[in-house]
């Protein structure tokens, strides 16, 4: 297993112009209460049974494993509870480091994320997620190249194992020890120049803020999309407002996504909250949103 914290369907290139994409648009309003999922990263300081404990209680239908978690028990006995549990698995996180960040090499990096994707295929997971690593010195295209290395030799064994590979971006503030991938289209290019069935993409609802047209954009690249994170949470007392980046959580699913939304906070305010009070506040802005999909 990686040591650190990440429709099998043809892909198509992100370029391609949206008139010539056939999109299956959702006919049904969004339930986000049906559709939300929880990551094992958001509440950071439970165990692994504590977390599936707590979410089964709060009435949230999936999960998002974390392999720190997995880790701190046998994998086999993390598998059975999941199995046992019933509750569905979202994604896992999180496989990579593929440029030998941490003097982490190339093949054990692959190996690790082997076991993580092998487990995967155990608990049904949708897709498993992968940080490409920083660039630790290399050239950029040198990153690419061993970042694209590596994702064709785990695509092929995620497509062995029935689940999918979801490549993350993230915001600068946050990709200094994950990533050297941070904007959206960078992503969306080195995925198409992978050109693997099995390799998709981890998207940010918030990422198609800086987009003149995202929904001309999420018609393109519906094909890639393995799976859906949404890292903005308010851990205050009073219930929020609006669920983060709602529109367009709501845009993604009119665009024809019919996975789950995974709840994965990156917050120290959230990581030392209460986790009982906060799914419960997650599990009623579920509820309170109104629909914009009609």
């Amino acid at each position: 297993m990686t040591k650190e914290l990440l429709s099998q369907q043809k892909v198509s290139s992100f370029s391609t112009p949206a008139s010539s994409i056939k999109t299956n648009h959702a006919s049904q309003p969004l339930s986000l209460l049906e559709r939300i999922s929880v990551s094992q990263i958001t509440t950071y300081h439970w165990s692994f049974k504590e977390s599936l404990n707590g979410l089964l209680s709060a009435g949230i239908p999936a999960i998002g494993l974390w392999n720190r978690k997995i880790l701190d028990m046998e994998p086999a006995e993390a598998a059975e509870l999941v199995i046992d549990s019933g509750i569905k698995v979202s994604s896992i996180s999180l496989a990579g480091g593929f440029t030998g960040c941490n003097e982490y090499a190339f093949e054990d990096a692959i190996a690790d994320a082997i076991q993580l994707i092998c487990f995967g295929g155990q608990v049904n997971a949708a897709a498993i997620q992968v940080a490409s690593g920083p660039r630790a010195g290399h050239t950029l295209n040198h990153a690419r190249d061993l970042t694209m290395e590596a994702l064709k030799r785990l695509g092929d064994v995620a497509s062995l194992t029935g689940t999918r590979l979801a490549l993350k971006t993230m915001r600068p503030a946050q990709a200094r020890h994950w990533t050297f991938l941070n904007s959206l289209h960078a992503t969306l290019d080195l995925i198409d120049a992978c050109g693997h069935p099995a390799v998709g993409l981890a998207l940010e609802p918030a990422l198609l803020l800086n987009e003149e047209n995202p929904e001309q954009l999420l018609a393109e690249i519906m094909p890639l999309i393995a799976s859906v994170q949404i890292s903005d949470w308010d851990a205050s007392d009073s219930l929020p407002d609006q669920f983060p980046q709602m529109e367009l959580v709501e845009m993604i699913h009119e665009s024809g996504y019919k996975g789950f939304f995974d709840l994965e906070a990156w917050s120290e305010q959230v990581w030392h909250s209460e986790y009982d009070p906060l799914l419960t506040r997650v599990r009623q802005a579920c509820q309170s949103e109104p629909s914009h999909c009609e």
